[in-house]
């Protein structure tokens, strides 16, 4: 019967045992590992609380189908089972149940059990590995209002207006016509003749448009 029990307890994640008290499957949560980036499973361990806990009708119809029996003679079977379990336990015997822990009992008359799973993880770890989504776009809660991401991140970080500089070469031009023009004057001075063609022009005789005959 203690396969039964034990398959009864990893079902139900509990089990009263009339006499010795109510065992617990205890559930620890996964946990994560960053350093390693996994997901460890859940631990589980079974612990024994000493109270005067009875089965309920159900653990009852459970039994007898399990074991393929009446209702009442699985009632009959269950505590034959547990006067017996603790009979040995008072007589100083150490009972091994298999998968579950080892009872015994202590100086002071109380039952004393030491369990098989100690954070025992029935899966292996996850690997879970960082996952970086860029321009997610995600709800932000900012006193009254909602605004999403892309919002906050333009009002946080405004862009600067881009500055077009399309008089640049005009000024340039420029420049270099000042500089020649000032290069000029250093050197002709600021008169008439700098800055007219110094070439002297001859006028030239205008040809007769008749002749006279005599």
């Amino acid at each position: 019967m203690y396969q039964d029990l034990y398959e009864y307890l990893i079902l139900n994640k509990q089990l009263n045992v009339p006499g010795i008290g109510t065992f617990f499957l205890e559930r620890k949560p996964a946990g994560t590992d960053v350093i390693h980036r996994q997901i460890s499973p859940p631990m589980y361990t079974i612990s024994l609380l000493q109270d005067n806990g009875t089965p309920t009708k159900r653990f009852f119809y459970w039994l007898a189908d399990r074991s393929k029996i009446h209702y009442h003679e699985a009632i009959v079977r269950f505590n034959g089972f547990t006067y017996e379990m603790k009979n040995q336990l008072l007589s100083g015997h150490k009972i091994i149940w298999e998968q579950v822990g080892t009872l015994s009992k202590g100086m002071s008359g109380e039952i004393k059990f030491d369990s098989s799973l100690l954070e025992h993880n029935f899966d292996p770890p996850v690997s879970a590995p960082r996952i970086i989504r860029e321009k997610a776009v995600h709800t932000v809660r900012v006193g009254e209002d909602e605004r999403t991401s892309v919002e906050m991140s333009e009002w946080l970080h405004p862009e600067e207006e881009t500055r077009t500089y399309w008089w640049a070469p005009a000024l340039i031009v420029a420049i270099v016509v000042l500089i020649l023009m000032g290069i000029h004057v250093s050197q002709k001075g600021i008169n008439q003749s700098s800055a007219g063609n110094q070439r002297e022009l001859t006028p030239q005789r205008a040809s007769e448009a008749y002749k006279s005959i005599k």
